[in-house]
């Protein structure tokens, strides 16, 4: 039995206590163990922080035939889309998109459209009507008279006052009210209902003097016309006349301009409505 301090094992690690049978020996290709002498010991792999590089030149990623692209974007891909609601005036997901005819800025709404929305403002304009009514014929009107015969009211010269003021202050009034609310948004109440939207034929909002202009005309035009009730002489049925033949033409114009369906304030004005979404 021998031990490790025979003369057979000078110099050389006794048996259990060196390496593995080639794990130390260059010739088959084995590594030093920890704390053996690194001298003689092929490098394999690549070179180590360091150690001198020999045949080897560490480039920059972008310089080894891989063009450096922006994180999140592949070659050949088109830019991606930020996240979230789009952008105004187009069409939400899955939505078709609205035809835009020619020399529009956007769609154009259907002519039941502008006729509800001119609806939902009329009945506002109807209900300051009938108490200012009320109002200045309390005022102005002492006692009126009904002729059976030809139905027809009397009440002196202060039913006249009150019908002129009633005419003159409401259709004003509404003039104001469709002035203030474009030049808000481009929109009054009844357009906000409908979702339309007045604007320049550009596209943009129309200038305080395009407003003025425009709300003059219509609905203005019930305030321009009582005026014509002092020199009246075949009694307030002129008035109410007057109104109902441009009214009616102005919303015969927005059946029959193509494509744009502007009404008459509209062309004189060179304004535009369309859909707000």
């Amino acid at each position: 039995m021998t031990s490790p301090s025979d003369p057979q094992w000078q110099g050389q690690p006794a048996p259990g206590y060196g390496p593995p049978p080639g794990q130390g020996d260059p010739q088959q290709g084995g590594y030093p163990p920890p704390g053996y002498p690194q001298q003689g010991y092929p490098q394999q792999g690549y070179p180590q922080q360091g150690y001198p590089q020999q045949g080897y030149q560490q480039q920059p990623y972008q310089q080894q035939g891989y063009p450096q692209q922006p994180y999140g974007q592949q070659p050949g891909y088109p830019p991606q889309q930020p996240y979230g609601q789009p952008p105004y005036g187009q069409p939400g997901y899955g939505a078709a998109p609205q035809p835009v005819p020619p020399g529009a800025p956007g769609p154009i709404p259907e002519w039941w459209e502008r006729l509800v929305g001119r609806i939902i403002d009329g009945v506002l304009y109807g209900v300051v009507y009938w108490i200012l009514s009320f109002i200045l014929a309390a005022i102005f009107v002492s006692s009126v008279s009904v002729d059976i015969a030809t139905g027809a009211v009397r009440g002196g010269t202060g039913f006249v006052i009150a019908a002129v003021l009633t005419y003159v202050i409401a259709g004003l009034a509404y003039a104001a009210y469709d002035y203030l609310m474009h030049s808000r948004n481009g929109q009054t109440l009844g357009k906000m209902v409908m979702k339309t939207r007045l604007v320049a034929p550009d596209g943009s909002k129309p200038d305080s003097a395009t407003l003025i202009k425009r709300a003059l005309i219509y609905p203005g035009i019930y305030g321009v016309v009582g005026l014509l009730a002092f020199v009246d002489v075949v009694g307030l049925g002129l008035i109410s006349l007057l109104v109902l033949v441009f009214s009616l033409a102005d919303g015969i114009s927005v059946l029959t301009d193509q494509p744009l369906r502007r009404a008459l304030h509209d062309k004189w004005a060179a304004t535009i409505v369309i859909k707000s979404q």
